[in-house]
């Protein structure tokens, strides 16, 4: 006997819903990185503080035949280092000036030997170069060391890596260029020309300063941060060349002068004397004034290279330096110098940090505070790092 569908229809349970699966969540926008902070280096002091300080230091150089002058210098450290801020925060310097008088009393000596070695003998004067040549890479990385090892900023020590092999091969190369002329005047006195071979290497003389700045840059510290410099030694041939057709330009001004001297001479137009005065002055001018255009140019365009390739783990350097506005500052400075009998001189000093200050710009990808942290995650012990280079020779870059 059948049984009717619809029976069966009516008997059987109603089916289950279908389950209700919820509409899957959009992802949430992921948040946008944090702009860098960028933040400018400030300059606190003034010309008429620090020229308190000048006049103090030289007078105590001078009464002290000059042995003064490793604690004046480090007063002139400790001053623009306080006075210089970041982020509100000061650096400070505090290397010993005892051992800065240790590195210029070595300095002097080897400057002496260099002068009169060649007096005693052939023999005293090539070793008394062979020295220099060996001993001044070595100094140079010392001098660094010491500069840097002794100044911090926020309890953070700053510090340099670079290694003594590493100098040699920065530093021997110009070296050789001013030392071998020299030797190889003395070794071959009957062959004066091959003492200016030597000379040849300046044309590759961009190349070495490109390396001597390659071993500064890249060996900086930081805490325990280390400093990246990613820029070719041959990028500085360009401001190099610039620089040589400016001097270029004024030896043939300085040409046409002695010429026009000679001219007035031959004519008797004017004295013996003054005809000879005349085109000297004018070369003395034109030289000078090539110096201020080229000079402050190089320095410019060589520190704006130089700091834009230098960056730590988070930061980054920026120098925008303009060689225009600096060859300005560095002519107004060198006037005023002369007229006030260099009694301007601090005021130039402090004119010219103030203005290199001005455009630098350090910026933080991840906030100001985070760097710190993370360079201060391997504190080094600036006294250890600096105590096995001892000797502080002034040497400015």
């Amino acid at each position: 006997m059948s049984i009717a569908p619809d029976v069966v229809s009516a008997a059987a349970p109603p089916a289950a819903a279908p389950p209700v699966v919820p509409a899957a969540a959009e992802p949430a926008p992921a948040a946008a990185a944090p702009a860098p902070q960028v933040h400018v280096p400030l300059f606190t002091g003034s010309g008429k503080e620090y020229f308190r300080i000048w006049v103090i230091n030289l007078l105590l150089t001078l009464a002290t035949l000059g042995l003064y002058s490793a604690w004046a210098k480090v007063r002139r450290l400790q001053y623009f280092d306080r006075n210089t801020q970041l982020a509100g925060a000061c650096f400070d310097f505090r290397g010993d000036p005892k051992a800065v008088l240790r590195g210029r009393i070595l300095a002097f000596v080897l400057l002496v030997a260099y002068q009169y070695a060649f007096g005693f003998s052939l023999q005293v004067g090539v070793a008394v170069m062979a020295f220099v040549m060996l001993a001044m890479p070595y100094l140079l990385r010392g001098a660094l060391r010491f500069r840097l090892s002794n100044t911090q900023y926020r309890g953070l020590w700053l510090g340099f890596g670079g290694g003594v092999g590493a100098a040699y091969l920065a530093y021997l190369p110009p070296l050789a260029v001013f030392l071998l002329p020299t030797v190889l005047l003395a070794l071959y006195p009957e062959q004066p020309a091959l003492a200016g071979a030597p000379f040849l290497l300046l044309l590759a003389w961009p190349l070495m300063h490109g390396r001597a700045r390659n071993y500064q840059q890249r060996h900086l510290l930081f805490g325990d941060q280390h400093s990246r410099y990613e820029l070719s030694a041959w990028r500085f041939y360009r401001p190099y060349l610039i620089a040589g057709l400016s001097l270029f330009g004024a030896v043939i001004a300085i040409g046409m002068a002695a010429a026009f001297g000679i001219a007035l001479l031959e004519k008797k137009s004017l004295g013996a004397a003054a005809a000879t005065f005349l085109p000297m002055a004018l070369g003395i001018v034109i030289a000078y004034i090539s110096y201020l255009m080229a000079g402050p140019y190089m320095q410019a365009r060589i520190g704006n290279l130089a700091w834009s390739n230098t960056s730590f783990p988070g930061v980054r350097i920026r120098s925008t330096l303009p060689a225009k506005g600096f060859m300005l500052l560095q002519t107004k400075n060198a006037v005023l110098t002369l007229l006030t009998l260099g009694l301007y001189r601090p005021f130039a000093v402090v004119a010219v940090h103030r203005f290199r200050l001005r455009h630098l710009q350090v910026e933080f990808d991840e906030g100001f505070e985070q760097a710190m942290a993370r360079a201060a995650q391997g504190r080094r012990n600036a006294a250890g790092d600096g105590a096995s280079d001892a000797l502080g020779i002034d040497l400015s870059w």
